[in-house]
């Protein structure tokens, strides 16, 4: 029996409910054949922003996994959008991944929102399985 690689996209704000997220991604890794892509939304400018943004993601993924990432090594992405639903959709219809992992909100303020508007576009949008990481109760 073949197994078809199951892509596994965890969206990153670079935010403390995303860290939760990608741990909860992490744990998913034990699926046969998975592999982990870790996907940042912005609107690029240029080419200096965009190495400063992938060199941002590489500390980050090395920072998380203390230098003993899984193998296959996580991958990073980039993706360039003005709308952060809208970037992770387009990757999510280019790619067909098995699952997006994301926390429930993301880097905002607002107190006592348990949903982001991110998280409410993409749970009514995407093609694909949506994983929603609450926020832990402190």
């Amino acid at each position: 029996m073949q197994y078809h690689t199951k892509l596994i996209v965890v969206a990153t704000d670079f935010s403390a409910n995303a860290l939760h997220a990608l741990k909860a991604a992490v744990d998913l890794l034990h699926i046969p054949q998975s592999r982990l892509v870790v996907i940042h939304v912005v609107e690029v400018k240029d080419d200096e922003q965009l190495h400063l943004l992938n060199h941002k993601l590489d500390a980050y993924i090395k920072n998380f996994f203390k230098h003993s990432e899984p193998i296959p090594v996580p991958e990073r992405v980039i993706q360039s959008n003005t709308s952060v639903y809208k970037g992770l959709l387009d990757y999510i219809n280019k790619m067909d991944p098995y699952m997006i992992v994301m926390g429930a909100k993301g880097s905002s303020n607002i107190q006592h929102l348990h949903l982001g508007s991110n998280t409410i576009h993409l749970l009514e949008k995407s093609t694909c399985s949506v994983m929603v990481v609450p926020i832990p109760v402190a």
